[in-house]
């Protein structure tokens, strides 16, 4: 188990990952001192990754966990639970610190992600206070934090010059929207992580092993820079500013001995 200062040492690479993680661990202590559930903003895929580090580092893995309002999500916030919680628990309606909102357009409107988010931003709210924006066709359901949505329930009347209706409901109402996709086969050396993301991303290995190193490529929705890593079937993987794909199956392997895989591509 590291200190914090250690562990911002190892990992803080600016003064806003320094932040980030302090204010993480702070949150961490809090809990562990104070034995009540405590939670950060909404973090992105790489802010998670920091923040899982930290956290591993901190020793206090076991009492976290990603909640985003539902299982896919790629903002989430960082619940600490204390002991007598589960990591359910630290999710349920009572307890997250995450709200739904339902907004509602007019049907002739056509209003994208862009369009919600910069209103959102318009009214003053930081980014970090809005989760994920589920887009569809009768208007949009938008995660936020539990202490700003009455704000934006209130205040949050149109996108542009289009006019909206908002109404706050259960997480369990969640409409997630099925995301187009395409499923695709092909062959690889192995399941390495670099061999899987040239294949479903139509890269080189290569380029592959760039977008790795750089750290733009999320596995199961964490940074992961090891080229080498195995992939199974029912990986995430996510490359940053390419889109998200789903290893579905191995399915056998050549005479030459390359592994057959299955997957799909989100479009």
């Amino acid at each position: 188990m590291k200190s914090k200062e250690e562990i911002l040492r190892a990992l803080a690479r600016s003064d806003d990952d320094r932040m980030l993680l302090a204010n993480a661990l702070d949150k961490l202590a809090t809990c562990h001192e104070r034995a009540y559930l405590t939670s950060t903003r909404f973090l992105d895929l790489r802010e998670r990754s920091l923040v899982a580090q930290a956290v591993r580092l901190a020793g206090g893995e076991g009492q976290m966990v990603f909640a985003g309002g539902y299982t896919d999500a790629e903002r989430a916030c960082a619940v600490f639970y204390p002991d007598y919680l589960t990591a359910e628990d630290a999710q349920n309606e009572d307890n997250t610190p995450i709200a739904l909102l339902r907004v509602h357009k007019h049907a002739a409107d056509t209003l994208t992600h862009r369009d919600y988010l910069g209103s959102l931003m318009g009214l003053g709210l930081r980014r970090d206070s809005v989760g994920d924006i589920l887009v569809n066709e009768q208007g949009a359901d938008i995660l936020v934090l539990r202490e700003v949505a009455e704000f934006v329930r209130l205040h949050f009347a149109q996108a542009g010059r289009k006019r909206l209706s908002l109404e706050e409901l259960p997480l369990a109402a969640l409409h997630l929207v099925q995301e187009e996709s395409e499923a695709h086969e092909g062959s690889v050396a192995s399941a390495r992580l670099d061999s899987i993301v040239a294949l479903t991303f139509g890269l080189s290995r290569t380029e592959a092993q760039s977008e790795i190193a750089c750290g733009r490529v999320f596995v199961n929705q964490l940074a992961c820079e090891k080229a080498e890593k195995e992939i199974e079937a029912g990986d995430r993987i996510t490359v940053r500013g390419k889109g998200r794909a789903r290893v579905l199956e191995f399915t056998g392997v050549s005479r030459k001995g390359r592994q057959f895989v299955r997957f799909v591509r989100s479009v």
